[in-house]
């Protein structure tokens, strides 16, 4: 069991925490498996051949140390002890200063009267040796006490050393038997993950020792020793059936023959058949074996059947098409055209253009296309060795899109007549170009609500509504300029100042409440000028409602707006009829940072505030060619 010991403040210890030393302790396996009936018997022979009370196998972690035997050294209750904290070890200090600790009264040592062992567990006497691995690093000590002061021998040294010595030659086995057994562990899971099957065979008898996970199960095989399960045949290129002794991996392992990429197919009952290319030879190993792998080329072969099927399609289609197609080799002679493109010379050029097509120069049958953009691109795709498109105005003054795809020094390019896509995208393009501003615009203002909603917000919920709110005065604001939006109107959006501010407050006040008082000149807001304002009003109505005017029935909300001689709308906020004193917040909120946004940021206009003791005051002026519609 291990104890509850106080842990005491110690030095760090360099040669405690070396890592080496740390990863060579693990590899022997102890620090889990004490105690050990070896190292039991060991210590029980130290304590009666010494004299001492206690011996111990201490082996020093990073942070404990872990007793592999011990013999004479309990816990509360006579309980064996498993492990100490390093502030109750002397060990400690045999491995930190690899040599023999040889202490006749701790009590009387400044550096271990107040370790923890002697307090704790009655140390008062300690002669370690050090167990070392093969390289010399220092893992723990062999050590036996005494609970009394003692003046150990040259004699009693010896002896402790020796029976260490046996310590050590079995700690040095066991962490061999590990390392070794890890290495197989690595050695087999590398095997397994191998996407090759790799078999093994004994030579001479071509018995079979070993299979990975791959061949397994190719095989349809679970056990590694009886690979080749029934109901399995297997069958060389030419179709010949092989016996087992016919394998390459038995070859190889009777005979010596050396196999390379040799062709085998596997068919199982259970299991659709397999294709594999197998190598095999004898290798230099003890025991003597021969390897075999095998590369599974199902896939592969399945890719090549259905590329040649492919081609006959393909050849199919270069028929069927409705683009015209051409092949011409490095000189521009015509290789290949299909009959959508020779029916085009017909129709375009002439009967005799489109049978002498084939083997012709292609600039001698289609004058028209020299120094055209089509001979543009289809030097550039010789140049680059990259694809080329362009498009290439026809002799019946139809528009034709040409695909050139480099395939070595041929050509392959593709004619497909789009001349109602090109007018059908131009008109798209007309009807779009104010939508995707619009949209971008939007999509930028929504990112920066979400990001500000989500850095204020006190809760999900919280965030919620008030983006939830925010949307809903942009849609509303929205809904005002959204039917001018059309080819008619020239994509401009209009929206009447008024109009928009009852709708922005019609949710908080209705428009004939004696609360409210709404006016100014008619003035008539783009598309910009009417999201960005609805925004900014939604914002100040929000905050009246929850604390200024619009929360009691005594306040008054007063929403005015004027021209300046400067070119410029003045929009005033004023609200009155506070029943308290109004006092300015210690900080600005998210509102009033999203209104500073907006204001200065979208609008290029300036924003100020008053907070009167009888109600708050805002005013903010905008150029009204950024919002005029």
């Amino acid at each position: 069991m291990n104890v509850d010991l106080p842990e005491g403040e110690s030095p760090q210890l360099s040669k405690v925490a070396d890592p080496q030393r740390l990863n060579a302790l693990r590899q022997t396996g102890l620090l889990e498996a004490a105690p050990v009936a070896a190292f039991q018997r060991a210590t029980r022979l130290a304590t009666k051949l010494i004299g001492a009370p206690v011996s111990l196998v201490s082996l020093v972690d990073e942070n404990r140390q872990i007793l592999a035997g011990q013999s004479g050294l309990s816990a509360p209750g006579d309980v064996p002890l498993l492990e100490t904290p390093l502030s109750h070890s002397f060990c400690r200090y045999v491995v930190e200063r690899d040599r023999s600790l040889i202490v006749p009264d701790a009590r009387k040592d400044p550096e271990l009267r107040d370790n923890g062992a002697v307090e704790d567990l009655g140390v008062i006497s300690y002669l370690g040796v050090p167990l070392r691995t093969t390289e010399g690093h220092v893992l723990g000590s062999f050590c036996v006490l005494g609970h009394d002061p003692r003046d150990w021998t040259e004699e009693e040294h010896e002896l402790v050393a020796d029976i260490a010595a046996g310590v050590e030659a079995e700690i040095r086995l066991r962490r061999q038997h590990v390392i070794s057994r890890r290495e197989q562990e690595v050695f087999r899971a590398i095997l397994d993950q191998m996407p090759v099957s790799v078999a093994l065979a004994e030579v001479g008898t071509g018995r079979l020792v070993d299979v990975n996970s791959s061949a397994r199960a190719v095989m349809g095989t679970q056990k590694p020793n009886s690979p080749f399960a029934p109901k399995l045949e297997i069958y060389a290129s030419d179709g010949r059936r092989y016996e087992t002794q016919d394998l390459p991996l038995s070859r190889a392992a009777v005979s010596g023959e050396v196999i390379t990429a040799e062709e085998i197919r596997i068919e199982r009952s259970d299991a659709a058949p397999r294709d594999l290319v197998v190598s095999a030879r004898r290798i230099d190993s003890d025991p003597p074996l021969a390897v075999s792998t095998a590369l599974d080329v199902t896939e592969l072969n399945t890719a090549r059947r259905e590329a040649a099927e492919s081609d006959k399609r393909l050849a199919h289609f270069h028929e069927v098409t409705r683009d015209g197609i051409v092949e011409l080799d490095r000189e521009d002679r015509v290789r290949f055209a299909n009959s959508v493109l020779r029916k085009r010379f017909r129709d375009t050029v002439s009967e005799t253009a489109a049978s002498g097509l084939i083997g012709s120069v292609l600039w001698e049958s289609a004058p028209h296309l020299r120094g055209s953009a089509f001979e543009a691109a289809l030097e550039r795709a010789r140049a680059t060795s990259e694809p080329q498109s362009t498009d290439q105005m026809g002799l019946d003054e139809r528009v034709l899109e040409a695909r050139i795809y480099p395939d070595g020094e041929t050509m392959v390019v593709y004619l497909r007549d789009v001349t109602d896509e090109r007018m059908m995208a131009q008109a798209r393009d007309t009807l779009t170009r104010e939508l995707n501003h619009r949209v971008k615009n939007a999509f930028a203002m929504m990112s920066g609500l979400i990001g500000m909603t989500a850095r204020h917000a006190a809760s999900p919920e919280a965030m919620a509504a008030g983006l939830r709110s925010r949307i809903t005065a942009l849609a509303r604001a929205h809904e005002l300029i959204s039917p001018t939006a059309t080819i008619e109107r020239d994509f401009r959006g209009a929206a009447d100042l008024g109009a928009l501010i009852a709708v922005v407050l019609s949710p908080f006040v209705e428009a004939t409440d004696s609360r409210l008082d709404i006016g100014g000149p008619e003035i008539v807001l783009n598309h910009s000028g009417a999201t960005n304002l609805s925004l900014i009003l939604h914002e100040l109505a929000t905050n009246a409602v929850k604390y200024g005017a619009l929360s009691h029935d005594a306040g008054r909300l007063v929403v005015s707006w004027s021209l300046t001689p400067e070119g410029q709308l003045e929009l005033r906020w004023e609200e009155s009829g506070h029943p308290g004193v109004l006092s300015q917040p210690g900080h600005n909120g998210f509102g009033s940072r999203l209104i500073d946004l907006t204001v200065n940021g979208q609008l290029r206009g300036s924003y100020g505030t008053e907070w009167a003791p009888e109600g708050f005051r805002s005013c903010m002026t905008v150029p009204m060619d950024l919002i005029k519609g």
